[in-house]
């Protein structure tokens, strides 16, 4: 009995997602960033032409990659984007959270989006559209959240969001993604405690001081 129209389609989306999470994980070994197409065909253990008929060429398996990271990550991007209390518990944890992400899969997918795009312009704009911006609108929406409420300064929040993400993935990059940790070791929590006190120290509203009553005459 042949299957269904949706059954081949699910088959397809199914088959498609597999060979993109195969090629996902061999970019993100050292070993896997020069790979070829070839290469990846043999790491996804499918011939070239079944990596062309699922998606056409290198450029568009990268972009489906990142494009299928921000699916994954929409959950992520809702907590990023909301206050956890006042100022700086709010800020604190962001920044343990971000590092957690890169420590968890996020720091290869910025090393694929980087490596990739500098080289094909329909990746740079795929990494740009669907990870790096939304990262940044989501924590840009948090600041505001936290202006609004008194207990950060007024700012270009977007300017805001990316002077906080910046040094905390360059941070990871040098230690991780280039191995830095092995000439140049760093504390990760003393830095993220650092950054996280710059950051407010720059931004924190000053404390609201109470009017001084009227004296009374005597």
């Amino acid at each position: 009995m042949p299957r269904t129209k949706g059954s081949r389609d699910r088959d397809y989306e199914a088959r498609r997602q597999a060979l993109m999470a195969l090629a996902r994980r061999h970019l993100s070994m050292p070993s896997g960033r020069s790979a070829s197409w070839r290469d990846l065909a043999a790491a996804c253990q499918v011939s070239v032409p079944t990596m062309n008929h699922y998606f056409g060429n290198r450029a568009s398996l990268i972009a489906s990659i990142i494009e299928h990271a921000e699916q994954e990550g929409v959950p992520y991007l809702a907590i990023t984007a909301q206050p956890s209390g006042p100022l700086p518990e709010s800020i604190a944890t962001l920044a343990a959270m971000l590092s957690r992400g890169f420590e968890n899969g996020v720091l290869a997918l910025q090393v694929i989006g980087l490596a990739e795009g500098f080289a094909d312009q329909r990746v740079s704009a795929s990494y740009l559209d669907h990870h790096l911006e939304p990262v940044i609108t989501a924590i840009a929406t948090r600041f505001e959240a936290h202006i609004q409420q008194g207990d950060m300064k007024p700012a270009n929040v977007r300017f805001a969001a990316i002077q906080f993400l910046s040094p905390i993935l360059v941070a990871h990059l040098h230690q991780t993604a280039l191995a830095g940790s092995a000439d140049y070791p760093m504390s990760m929590p003393d830095f993220i405690a650092d950054h996280v006190a710059n950051f407010l120290r720059a931004h924190a509203s000053a404390p609201q001081t109470p009017e001084q009553p009227l004296e009374t005459p005597k």
